[in-house]
């Protein structure tokens, strides 16, 4: 597993939270992402980057989640759809290959290797998915970076 230590500037989005039970999630990106690609496409915005699922809160019986996608400038929401930023600062990377079921696999191993190299998680994570798969059908194919922010070293 490649892992990377990055620095990201912080990024205006425009995204829409929900909360869903885990296995009810892939229903919802469904639903969400084209509303986010809609609204972005309608407004002043321009697009700085491709689709990405943030996780507010994991566990229990529903995860609190936005999907979103990064704009160029700030833009106001409108309705449900919200502005907000996706976080500047120290983070760790990791591209997972394959489909979106194995995502815990990956997201496991990162978690191992901050453990491993005295890191800690410093906020809210996100997968960032580079292909479309209605672009890209074969979910062997796919490629969904996982974005893992970074706190204070323990």
């Amino acid at each position: 597993m490649d892992v990377e230590e990055k620095r990201f500037e912080a990024q205006p989005a425009i995204v829409i939270r929900t909360a869903a039970r885990q296995q009810d999630m892939g229903p919802a990106m469904s639903e969400l992402f084209p509303a986010v690609l809609a609204f972005v496409l309608q407004s002043a915005a321009e697009p700085a980057g491709p689709p990405f699922c943030r996780y507010l809160s994991m566990g229990g019986e529903e995860w609190e989640f936005e999907c979103g996608m990064a704009v160029t400038d700030p833009v106001a929401g409108e309705g449900r759809v919200e502005a907000t930023e996706l976080p500047g600062g120290d983070v760790v990377t990791t591209m997972h290959v394959g489909p979106y079921e194995t995502l815990g696999q990956s997201w496991g191993a990162l978690e191992g290797w901050m453990q491993e190299n005295g890191r800690v998680p410093g906020g809210a994570p996100w997968e960032v998915y580079w292909t479309d798969p209605g672009e890209v059908p074969d979910p062997a194919e796919w490629r969904t970076e996982l974005v893992m922010p970074l706190g204070s070293e323990g």
